[in-house]
């Protein structure tokens, strides 16, 4: 194999150890793209919209999230994520079900949780623009 090869292995081998030995940061922005109110990004933190701080509920949704990167690895992780999205849409995509769950949304919305944030039906949040802008 390659130095460089080996490098980027090891480098990315550290990077994943101290991102599954981390508690995340949150940081509260005005926007976030897509028309999240919070999204987790791995080894940098959670970001949560500034009018949803003090959401427990979204914040918890996003921790699952940093807790699947650290179960799985972030490379791991962001493959199997978008392989389930691209193959099951959103909606149905088992790691935001997972989230949905254990963060206590209703049962009505875990498999339309668009609708239902669209809405204003979700425990979670409601949003008239999300995954919209």
């Amino acid at each position: 194999m390659k130095t460089g090869a080996l490098i980027a292995l090891g480098v990315f081998g550290l990077v994943d150890y101290i991102q599954r030995q981390s508690e995340p940061e949150i940081y509260y922005v005005k926007n976030i793209i897509g028309g999240f109110n919070g999204i987790s990004i791995p080894m940098v933190g959670i970001f949560i919209k500034e009018d949803e701080k003090g959401n427990k509920m979204l914040e918890n949704h996003e921790r699952v999230h940093w807790q699947q990167y650290q179960e799985e690895g972030v490379l791991s992780f962001l493959i199997n994520y978008t392989a389930e999205h691209l193959k099951n849409g959103y909606d149905n995509n088992i790691y935001e079900i997972e989230a949905r769950i254990v963060s206590g949304e209703q049962d009505d919305c875990i498999h339309r949780y668009t609708e239902c944030v669209l809405t204003g039906e979700s425990l979670t949040v409601s949003n008239p623009n999300f995954r919209n802008s």
